[in-house]
């Protein structure tokens, strides 16, 4: 699986016990746009995303952090 650092345009500033895949979308500018609501109930964040970041347990990610983007089509390829 290829994966891909982008700028995070976004800060997510608690860290989790658990590994997370957040829901993003490449933007304009190069970087990965964070989906406003990251719980289980909000389905269309999936049709919205284009891609996930993969974000390891007890990290925080400030805007300008380079994460680690997986992108839809190369997980379902």
């Amino acid at each position: 699986m290829t994966s891909f650092n982008l700028r995070a345009e976004f800060d997510w500033p608690k860290p989790d016990k658990r590994r997370e895949f957040l829901r993003v979308r490449r933007n304009e500018q190069g970087g990965v746009t964070l989906f406003p609501t990251q719980n289980s109930a909000v389905l269309n964040s999936t049709a919205w995303a284009d891609g996930l970041v993969d974000h390891p347990s007890g990290a925080t990610i400030a805007r300008g952090d380079m994460v680690r983007y997986l992108s839809f089509a190369e997980l379902l390829s």
